[in-house]
């Protein structure tokens, strides 16, 4: 009887060794041929300006924006969300008391300050996102300038002359004339 047990018990521990080979072997078998997974999600890539973003598809350099310390596209394979136009979207942003000609990071590629026109180089970008490359945060309800926040009442915007409550989220449009006060 203890020879058959002993015998028993060497079988079932050679059935259990082969179930534990295939079930490491068996899936990797499978997907060995498998095309490769066009969806994988790649890590996004820290950022401090434009120029930490480009990338290098199909030999040639690609522009990619850096927005809220985050590169906007992370591998040639996705969507271009901000795509690069050599002719710049031009308009005029007048920020009370503020001179935008040295706020701008230099190393910049979408976003350029000359004086109170921005050169847009990029369509869909609002104005926080435009106002984030001169270090100014602007949302639906605070302007943030120089370490002081003005809020609600603080803020009058205007477009081409008409006041406007969409603050940050504006989409500047070509010519167009942004004005923004603050108290």
């Amino acid at each position: 009887m203890a020879k058959t047990e002993k015998l028993f018990s060497k079988v079932i521990m050679i059935i259990f060794l082969l179930l534990v080979i295939i079930g490491f072997v068996v899936p990797g078998a499978i997907n060995y041929n498998a095309e490769p997974d066009k969806n994988n999600a790649v890590e996004p890539r820290i950022c401090i300006s434009d120029a930490d973003c480009y990338l290098m598809c199909d030999d040639a350099p690609l522009t990619v924006l850096c927005s809220q310390n985050l590169c906007m596209q992370n591998s040639c394979q996705e969507a271009k969300i901000y795509e690069y136009n050599p002719v710049p979207i031009t308009f005029t942003l007048d920020i009370k008391n503020v001179s935008l000609n040295n706020l701008g990071d230099l190393q910049a590629v979408f976003v350029k300050f000359e004086n109170d026109k921005v050169l847009l180089y990029t369509s869909g970008l609002d104005l926080s996102q435009i106002l984030e490359k001169a270090k100014i945060a602007f949302d639906t309800q605070c302007l943030t300038l120089e370490q002081k926040q003005y809020c609600g009442e603080k803020i009058k915007m205007a477009v081409n002359g008409e006041n406007s409550t969409i603050y940050g989220n504006y989409v500047p449009k070509e010519g167009d004339v942004v004005e923004i006060e603050y108290s």
